[in-house]
């Protein structure tokens, strides 16, 4: 029977307990039309011994080790390359899929789409609900929802999804938020970039949603992320600035090919995209506990960091009544300031940094 559906699980030393979770939580659902592949990217620990376990005994798992460490990209783009399904999911292999994931994708597979989003939940340690899909129908959006999803996952403006009435728990600028048709895929030559270490996923599905002629939306959790305090979202990054100004230069590179010529594209991409890889840098970088340079040299470094573009730009034409995003009128202002020393003691106590951006987003919301 031809395979319908590959499952392509990106693993870089996963904690054992973790990715034996994943695994058996996948392999106890593989039918004759599913097959499960277990991408490792050079695992340092013993994942890749966890994944030949499996794969030697299941005929519906196979296992591939990448040779070389490359970066999440690359285990993306080789799975694309060895998936034999017609439709391709990227999965992580800390996460969880609902147990309900293979039937219900194989019951909405219709290659009239090229993309199929679907709804995720996070969790810490336990999933609390995972109840069988009762949803009969996916949601068609409407012609040319794929350019403005496109354009959401390159600006990350909060705005566009709500045009489709697309919710929150819909996070399809994640390779994991969605489904996707693998000739749709190889026909459009979409790719993950290799060598790009943070927001793969935002560069992919910008383009990818652009070239999107069809796509449907299953109101229902297929995936459920794990809440990692050690994770890329939280831990100190020390070449931060450098991997940021890669990604600016991938954004852009889609705006010029893609949304060129488009005013609006480029405002929305400085007022969102821009100063929230400012805050980043902020929260993961500059102020981050774990940063142990001199607080001159951590000074010295973000001076130039906001004098340089186009954090300059973006920085100088922050205005939140246009933006809608309050929550960054704190740090923004501070930072237009130049006032080094409250950020130093706010952005650094994550809990009171973000409690105090939650405090504006309030009171904006009272006097709308």
């Amino acid at each position: 029977m031809a395979i319908r559906l590959s499952i392509g699980t990106a693993i870089y030393n996963i904690e054992e307990s973790m990715l034996r979770a994943n695994i058996e939580g996948t392999v106890k659902q593989l039918t004759e039309e599913t097959e499960l592949l277990l991408i490792d990217d050079c695992s340092t620990n013993n994942s890749g011994e966890v994944c030949r376990e499996y794969a030697e005994k299941y005929d519906r798992v196979r296992y591939v080790n990448m040779g070389k460490n490359g970066g999440l990209s690359c285990v993306r783009n080789r799975t694309v390359d060895e998936a034999a399904g017609e439709w391709v999911f990227f999965a992580d292999g800390d996460d969880l899929l609902s147990d309900h994931f293979v039937s219900t994708a194989l019951g909405f597979l219709d290659t009239k789409y090229d993309i199929i989003i679907h709804d995720r939940l996070k969790f810490t340690e336990t999933i609390e609900s995972d109840e069988p899909c009762t949803v009969s129908k996916l949601i068609e959006l409407p012609e040319g929802a794929g350019r403005e999803l496109g354009l959401s996952c390159l600006c990350l403006d909060p705005q566009i999804a709500k045009k489709f009435d697309l919710p929150s728990r819909a996070f399809y600028h994640a390779a994991w938020g969605a489904v996707y048709r693998k000739n749709f895929l190889v026909d459009n030559a979409l790719t993950f970039p290799e060598g790009q270490k943070k927001a793969q996923d935002s560069v992919f599905n910008t383009k990818a949603y652009f070239h999107a002629k069809n796509v449907a939306y299953l109101p229902y959790v297929m995936y459920f992320y794990r809440s990692n305090l050690q994770g890329i979202t939280r831990r100190y990054n020390s070449d931060l600035p450098a991997v940021s100004k890669s990604l600016l230069g991938h954004l852009h590179n889609c705006i010029d090919a893609l949304y060129k010529n488009d005013a609006g594209v480029e405002e929305s991409y400085m007022q969102h995209r821009v100063l929230a890889v400012v805050v980043d840098n902020m929260r993961l970088h500059f102020f981050h506990k774990d940063n142990k340079n001199s607080r001159e040299d951590r000074e010295k470094e973000f001076l130039e960091f906001i004098d340089t573009e186009p954090y300059k730009t973006a920085i100088a034409a922050y205005d939140p009544k246009k933006s809608g995003r309050w929550e960054w009128h704190l740090p923004i202002t501070l930072i237009q300031k130049k006032n080094f020393d409250k950020l130093d003691k706010i952005v650094a106590n994550d809990n009171k940094f973000n409690k105090l951006c939650g405090i504006d987003k309030r009171i904006a919301k009272l006097f709308k």
